[in-house]
């Protein structure tokens, strides 16, 4: 028997890199992944100290502390939480504590917000372990506040959409906000961090329910406007950056903003939090587009660490959709542990609700049923997103490596679950897949795809 021989391509799996499953007599294989990008700085300190000292539409960081601290009146930091990575946070945190504390802020007038949205308030522990970190959780775990999206809220106006704005009291209470932001795409928000801080981050269940709904449209799934990357006439991020616009006549804001990219903070700006917004949006097209001609017919995606959940997962399927061919031909394979199983409530229910259902008639209950303003919860947009992937990629087509049990993913999910108990049998079941679709498609274009962050511009999709 050849030995046969596979092309380097790491995927990971959590965070376990699993290579070699591709072989090399297939002809036709790219590792989809954006240009090379050169921060315009190496020392983050130094980068930090110059957006610090000319922020974009506001005063220097130093004098907008002494223009609105107020001794016994909390500086308020708002950060991510676990369900983000916080990469910027424990580089960001330590550094502009210590300025405050520099410039005369008592360490008791220094707290911080994790920004919850409506997922389960972040536990100390959650705090500790996903997103401080032990070092700053021994100087600051005593400062720290968890968002609750249904209690200790209050009403301070609505949208012109309608959007009625309740907003955490400790936020309102505070003396002046230090956002401390990660942009990214997001799949129907466009564009993730800054204004994503205060809806949903900080903001009442209400909020939420009557916000995301936004995204919907009963026969394609979500607006066209509702997409990665976009923000133009993106009725869900519009509606976010008029509630930050509205906190921002009530409390004085620095946000500090940055762009992650393979782990590293590439992109560092600060001062006002909309324009802070507008101004990642060019850098992220720089980090986030992959432009190619033609759709894959099969392409494996990782979500790396984001793999905890089906939820998160989801994120990457999204990211693989855009990059296969439309015809119900292609496949996807899904690399994710799940090791916290389904991961949202809100997910769960509806999609089983239509277990039996057509997919696109599932779509539209979804939608009717769980996705009005009275109903919503949050997850239940991942159903919405998944059915209308299922119209381009065949039910069974999209396969699951993971951990959960394959006769769920198959009959509630709607995909194929490859279950292993760990990630030392990812690789082999990598390469059985890879083998049973050269058996239907014997010259297949294969991408590789391991940043479910990435936007993949498809010029002549197949539909």
């Amino acid at each position: 028997m050849h030995h046969m021989s596979y092309y380097n391509t790491p995927l990971n799996y959590g965070s376990d890199a699993i290579d070699e499953f591709i072989p090399k007599s297939v002809e036709d294989v790219t590792v989809l992944q954006v240009d090379e990008y050169t921060p315009d700085f190496t020392d983050i300190k130094k980068k930090l100290d110059d957006v610090l000292r000319s922020p974009l539409g506001s005063t220097p960081f130093d004098e907008f502390v002494k223009t609105h601290y107020e001794e016994g009146k909390r500086i308020l930091f708002m950060v991510d939480d676990k369900t983000r990575p916080n990469i910027h946070t424990k580089v960001l945190l330590p550094l502009v504590a210590d300025r405050l504390i520099g410039l005369g802020v008592r360490k008791a007038d220094i707290w911080i917000m994790i920004s919850n949205g409506s997922h389960t308030p972040s536990t100390l522990k959650d705090v500790e372990t996903r997103i401080l970190g032990p070092e700053i959780f021994k100087d600051w775990g005593e400062n720290v506040l968890s968002h609750d999206c249904d209690k200790g809220n209050t009403n301070v106006g609505k949208t012109s959409r309608g959007t009625p704005i309740l907003i955490d009291q400790n936020v309102l209470d505070s003396s002046m906000l230090i956002p401390l932001s990660d942009s990214e795409y997001h799949y129907f928000a466009g564009q993730a961090g800054t204004v994503k801080l205060f809806c949903p981050g900080v903001a009442g269940r209400e909020t939420i329910r009557v916000n995301h709904p936004r995204m919907f449209d009963i026969k394609k799934g979500f607006v066209d406007g509702c997409r990665l990357g976009n923000c133009n006439g993106n009725p869900v991020i519009e509606d976010m950056i008029e509630i930050t616009t509205v906190m921002k006549k009530k409390i004085p804001i620095f946000c500090i903003d940055t762009i992650v990219h393979h782990g590293e903070i590439v992109y560092l700006q600060a001062g006002d939090i909309i324009e802070c917004h507008n101004a990642a949006s060019s850098p992220l097209r720089r980090l986030r587009v992959v432009d190619v001609d033609e759709p894959g017919d099969i392409v494996f995606v990782s979500v790396g660490e984001l793999g905890i959940n089906l939820y998160q997962a989801g994120k990457g399927i999204h990211a693989a959709w855009n990059a296969i061919r439309h015809d119900r031909k292609g496949w996807i394979v899904l690399l994710a542990p799940c090791e916290d199983g389904i991961g949202s409530a809100g997910y769960e229910e509806s999609i089983h609700a239509v277990k039996d259902l057509e997919v696109r008639d599932a779509l539209r209950y979804v939608i009717e049923e769980y996705g009005s303003e009275q109903t919503f919860k949050i997850g239940n947009q991942k159903p919405v997103d998944l059915f209308r992937i299922l119209l381009d990629v065949a039910e069974g087509n999209i396969k699951l490596i993971s951990g959960l049990d394959p006769e769920e993913i198959k009959t509630v999910y709607r995909m194929e679950g490859c279950k292993v108990t760990d990630s030392t049998e990812v690789q082999k079941t990598l390469r059985g897949l890879v083998s049973r679709f050269l058996k239907e498609h014997p010259n297949p274009r294969v991408y590789v795809l391991d940043d479910p962050g990435l936007l993949i511009n498809v010029k002549n999709q197949i539909n």
